[in-house]
């Protein structure tokens, strides 16, 4: 379905859609330490992995809401809202007033406070800007860790760590599930700089109808755009 890191030059533009371009760049990831020797996997934690993948898979397209915080040891936490369409590996999400957009061929990031759109080939490794894909490919990429039950808002929600096993710009990521309905309803993304990223997500709308250009950058509808092709 489903962020890739050498952050732009300063802008007034909000840390979360800042980190988002940075992470882009996975073909050189840093180091996060030692890779983590194979195990076997939690049980308790790919009951709730299995139980989320079911619930995901169940829906040919998918839309959400959701807000975020960003948060620093001894600093003031930026907030900000996002929404995100998704369909198989595609996606079309918008942050901070930036839009992200992969159709599975190409990958486009306008950013409208530049009026500038980048457009390249799509890349696999930076299906990490589609948070629902590490639901996907967890196997392949975490090692998982079940934390604890808790009850959230009166939600009661399982609590699992996702740990690269390999070299990432993140040290984990954390997610929430729904105990009864095996919904992802949030997760926190935990990086090398001590930031944490908190994403709730709500407002679900399963199977909406959704069309090929949902996904895909039509420059003819933003005539004043600058256009960085890298195809």
């Amino acid at each position: 379905m489903a962020l890739g890191l050498t952050l732009l030059p300063c802008t007034n533009r909000p840390v979360a859609a800042q980190a988002i371009l940075a992470v882009q760049p996975l073909h050189a990831p840093q180091a996060t330490g030692p890779q983590s020797a194979v195990t076997a996997p939690d049980p308790k934690a790919l009951s709730v992995m299995e139980h989320l993948l079911t619930w995901l898979n169940s829906y040919k397209t998918l839309t959400a809401n959701f807000n975020y915080a960003v948060s620093q040891s001894g600093g003031r936490p930026q907030t900000g809202t996002g929404h995100i369409l998704l369909q198989g590996r595609s996606y079309r999400m918008q942050i901070d007033g930036m839009v992200f957009l992969c159709n599975g061929r190409d990958m486009a990031v306008y950013q409208p406070d530049l009026e500038e759109v980048s457009l390249q080939p799509y890349d696999p490794a930076q299906d990490e800007l589609n948070p629902f894909l590490w639901i996907t490919d967890y196997e392949k990429k975490f090692r998982i860790k079940y934390i604890r039950l808790q009850n959230q808002g009166g939600s009661l929600q399982e609590v699992v760590d996702l740990i690269p096993t390999q070299a990432a710009p993140f040290q984990k990521f954390r997610i929430f599930v729904q105990h009864q309905t095996h919904r992802l309803e949030g997760l926190e993304l935990y990086d090398t700089q001590d930031r944490i990223y908190t994403y709730r997500i709500s407002d679900f709308v399963y199977n909406p109808p959704v069309k090929a250009s949902d996904f895909t950058f039509d420059p003819t509808q933003y005539p004043n755009v600058l256009v960085n092709d890298m195809r």
